[in-house]
């Protein structure tokens, strides 16, 4: 396994860590896109979605939610991925370890790329690369409870039950950074649990993503042509 660098997280706390929740608003994103989408069949991040593919409405949905930078984590097929970025408001960063197939990891090169490369960021929203159907003003509203609430991690909820994107908040990135192979965004959360408030939102559409045929196009007939 190729690690992070030993001093990763010391490194990111000389950019994002270290900013003043009340200097800075952005919020980034970083998009977990870098599976082989074995249940699915067919390549998820390039599925037809609306007048474009599932990345690229993900993608959109970010920007037009406000999320700023936006970083998509590719492996597989991940040059075809990163054509369809060009000239969008995502840059693609590649996970070389993409073949472990655990989403942490993508998490952490995303973040690792955040830290080194992008301006000071409020936190992060850990996105999916296949939940094209969530809506901007979803985003918006997790972003605007971020801002609330800087120091909280937030996550989104629907009948009490946890969804994605998550919201980061900079102070948390070494601890993302620091877990290791066979440990998840669960454990972090785990860590943090009294860190973390809930923000309800009103559809189940946080809950839901495509692993599976059946998914896709349930999804498709339920929200890919409702704004």
């Amino acid at each position: 396994m190729s690690l992070l660098p030993s001093d990763l997280s010391e490194r990111g706390k000389s950019s994002s860590d270290l900013v003043a929740p009340g200097r800075v608003k952005r919020v980034a994103a970083v998009v977990a896109a870098a599976g082989f989408s074995s249940r699915m069949g067919r390549f998820k991040p390039l599925l037809p979605w609306r007048d474009g593919t599932v990345i690229e409405a993900v993608v959109a949905a970010l920007a037009e939610g406000e999320a700023s930078p936006i970083y998509v984590v590719t492996g597989h097929r991940g040059t075809e991925i990163a054509e369809q970025l060009i000239g969008g408001p995502a840059e693609a960063v590649v996970n070389s370890d993409y073949r472990l197939n655990e989403m942490l990891r993508s998490y952490q090169v995303g973040i690792h790329s955040l830290c080194q490369n992008s301006e000071p960021v409020l936190g992060a929203l850990l996105a999916l690369g296949d939940q094209p159907h969530i809506p901007a003003r979803v985003i918006r509203q997790i972003i605007s409870r971020g801002q609330a609430e800087p120091a909280a991690v937030v996550v989104p909820s629907y009948m009490r039950r946890r969804g994605h994107p998550v919201y980061l908040p900079n102070w948390a990135f070494s601890k993302l950074l620091g877990l290791v192979r066979g440990q998840s965004l669960r454990t972090l959360l785990n860590a943090v649990e009294d860190r973390i408030v809930y923000e309800t939102v009103d559809n189940d559409c946080v809950r839901r993503d495509m692993d599976v045929p059946a998914e896709y196009e349930s999804l498709r007939a339920e929200f890919e042509w409702v704004d």
